[in-house]
């Protein structure tokens, strides 16, 4: 429950900055008005969900009379204040990137429960090439800006492309070439004054893409470099599953009976 809250918590502040970019923008009234209508039902769905939680939060504080509901509490308060640091840390991103937003430089979304800058490898790279543009280093050079002021965290930086293949002497499939555009962005990054202790790189080819390579569009969406925020340990340990107490019964476990026998395995015999 805790882990949809937190995608909830963090959905509508993706939802509140992109509206703010869109009425800027001047997108169709259609559709700002659907990303209102999303927005509101995501906010009633997040205060549900927080009530909800703060009602279970409660029930267990008027039972701890045992360790063992003592420790779920402790863990899901626990939770809850990551929860809230991690739609905090989202809200701030958001913030950082309003400008590269609003200019359709870069997506900030989250995937996997990973907090995501996505930046389309057309305006990074020419096809089938590594190199990257002056439109694409300026572009990286205000992520680094960005990422230069986050400290205690670390960025894996993944390339992906769409199902279109390559194959030439210097890229023999869409592997090499994915991940070959990652080690590009993270030397930029790192030239730029991003900590290289902070960096990594990943190829995916066309094996994760965010959306159906069926279109134009959506084979675009999936050429692109993301920068993900790598999750420290903390963020991974799950919410405990908060059951109603049961008898507890001292009643010892019921053992095979000395009279049982095992059967041994059934062993073919030789023709």
């Amino acid at each position: 429950m805790l882990s949809r809250m937190r995608k909830i918590v963090l959905t509508v502040a993706l939802s509140v900055s992109l509206a703010l970019a869109a009425s800027a923008c001047g997108i169709p009234k259609s559709q700002y008005d659907a990303l209102t209508a999303q927005e509101q039902k995501e906010k009633t769905d997040a205060d549900k969900e927080v009530a909800d939680l703060k009602a279970r939060i409660a029930t267990l504080e008027g039972k701890q009379t045992d360790e063992q509901t003592r420790a779920e509490l402790e863990e899901l308060r626990a939770q809850k204040a990551a929860a809230d640091a991690r739609a905090k840390l989202f809200d701030d991103f958001v913030k950082k990137f309003k400008s590269m937003i609003d200019a359709g430089k870069l997506d900030i979304t989250t995937r996997r429960g990973q907090i995501v800058l996505a930046l389309a490898t057309d305006v990074l790279f020419d096809a089938g090439k590594v190199e990257i543009k002056a439109e694409g280093k300026t572009a990286i050079g205000e992520v680094a800006s960005a990422l230069k002021g986050i400290s205690g965290r670390r960025f894996q930086v993944a390339g992906h492309t769409d199902t279109f293949p390559i194959h030439n002497k210097e890229f023999p499939s869409n592997w090499e070439l994915s991940t070959a555009r990652a080690v590009e962005v993270v030397k930029l990054l790192v030239k730029e004054g991003v900590k290289a202790d902070s960096l990594s790189a990943a190829g995916y080819a066309e094996f994760d893409p965010s959306q159906t390579n069926g279109s134009d569009k959506g084979r675009a969406k999936n050429r692109r470099i993301e920068i993900v925020l790598v999750p420290n340990i903390e963020e991974l340990v799950k919410m405990p599953e908060l059951k109603p107490n049961e008898t507890t019964h001292t009643t010892p476990p019921t053992t095979p009976s000395a009279t049982a026998t095992v059967k041994p395995p059934v062993v073919p015999k030789k023709k």
